[in-house]
């Protein structure tokens, strides 16, 4: 999720202007492998956070 605050010039924070939801083709149906898979289990190398 990637949301967009608003704020005045002084700071003053207004509330959210936009929020957008995405995904990469390639984690589709990952919820499912998760279930088989501990995520703890896989190599730092292998993870997108490594980048």
């Amino acid at each position: 999720m990637h949301s967009s605050l608003a704020v005045t010039v002084e700071g003053l924070p207004l509330g959210l202007a936009a929020v957008k939801f995405w995904t990469r083709k390639k984690f589709k149906g990952t919820a499912q492998l998760k279930k088989k898979i501990k995520p703890t289990r896989v190599p730092i190398e292998k993870k997108e956070s490594v980048r």
